[in-house]
């Protein structure tokens, strides 16, 4: 069992990890959208179809990543909330 400095102390560590994976979720946000431009560009303007469909699937992967990242701040919000509650 955690004291209470020690859960104040994780809850911070933990507050501090989110602000981290939410400007990953926000930078793979950015790259997803650059890789979807440029699929889109390369399937019509330049003609070259094997490179769009190269950066569609990386767009897709990438936007995967956001998701999960997503779902582990959540996560993450629900967790830090619990010792906190915990606490009380």
């Amino acid at each position: 069992m955690l004291t209470k400095m020690q859960a104040l102390d994780e809850a911070q560590k933990q507050k501090k990890a989110l602000a981290l994976m939410a400007k990953w979720r926000r930078n793979l946000f950015i790259l997803t959208a650059c890789f979807l431009m440029v699929a889109v560009y390369e399937m019509t303007a330049a003609g070259n179809m094997v490179v769009g469909i190269v950066f569609a699937v990386l767009s897709t992967v990438s936007l995967i990543f956001s998701f999960i990242v997503n779902l582990s701040i959540r996560n993450g919000h629900r967790n830090v909330e619990r010792i906190l509650d915990s606490l009380k």
